[in-house]
């Protein structure tokens, strides 16, 4: 294990822009800590180009990373909300419909917040860290990987199956995602002013399946298979993008997350 620097990270308030609640010591994860993880962990990271305080939660993000794994902590940077900048009115904004529909379904209304394997509720950046050392422990219901991945670069055509195997007999979703790091555009920083290089990365781009997963009902043993196609945009860089696949319900949160490049 890479031993890190402490994945604490302050909570900035700035401008009146945004809300961060104010963490007690006590409930403050200073980790890391040595655990042998049952299953990956997702974090939906809720998030604004006009956010001063989002870049602190990508710093916590990396150093969950750096500590535990990036292939174990797996992130997922949603813009959308007051503080995003649309891709629909700019082409420099991150934010897209979908996007912004998971903000308000999941009544997102400060940033940046948190939901860590959909169990539970959003939390600030703060407390990441210690719902994803408890989220380690718990033992998978599901086991995901990816077979047939080709990406035709004439067409910008991507196809692939994946694959849920059930580790117990439960129902849930099998969400595929779509995300793009590397991206190059500006951000408002927690010291003041706007990084016009700004580099972010992990960013929520498509939902190539259903946009709240499709139904799968799995049985102990048993593997199901879906085979996905989807067309990349232009301004998409296909060697900077990943697929997120998750299988989660809500009585179980995300039983299980892979992250799989698309090249």
């Amino acid at each position: 294990m890479i031993s890190p620097k402490s994945i604490l990270l302050g909570c900035t308030l700035l401008l009146g822009l945004t809300a961060c609640d104010t963490v007690s010591e006590s409930d403050r994860f200073t980790g890391p800590l040595s655990v042998e993880a049952k299953k990956n962990v997702l974090i939906e990271d809720f998030t604004g180009q006009r956010c001063p305080n989002c870049p602190l939660a990508a710093e916590q993000i990396a150093s969950l990373q750096q500590a535990y794994g990036a292939e174990r902590v797996i992130a997922v940077s949603i813009h959308g909300g007051s503080l995003s900048v649309s891709e629909n009115t700019s082409a420099i904004g991150l934010a897209n419909d979908q996007g912004q529909d998971y903000n308000n379904h999941w009544g997102v209304q400060s940033w940046p917040k948190g939901y860590i394997d959909r169990s539970g509720s959003l939390v600030d950046f703060e407390q990441w860290g210690a719902q994803v050392f408890s989220r380690f422990s718990v033992t998978p219901k599901a086991a995901l990987s990816v077979s047939g991945l080709t990406y035709d670069a004439a067409t910008r055509r991507l196809t692939f199956t994946a694959h849920a195997k059930g580790e117990a007999d439960v129902t849930g979703h099998l969400q595929v995602w779509l995300t793009e790091s590397g991206i190059v555009a500006p951000q408002l920083m927690p010291t003041g002013g706007t990084n016009r290089k700004y580099v972010h990365n992990h960013v929520f781009r498509a939902s190539v399946s259903a946009p709240y997963g499709d139904e799968l009902t799995l049985t102990d043993g048993q593997t199901v298979d879906k085979t996905y196609e989807t067309t990349l945009k232009d301004k998409w860089v296909a060697d900077k993008m990943s697929l997120v696949i998750f299988f989660w319900n809500d009585q179980d949160g995300v039983m299980q997350v892979i992250d799989q490049a698309v090249l």
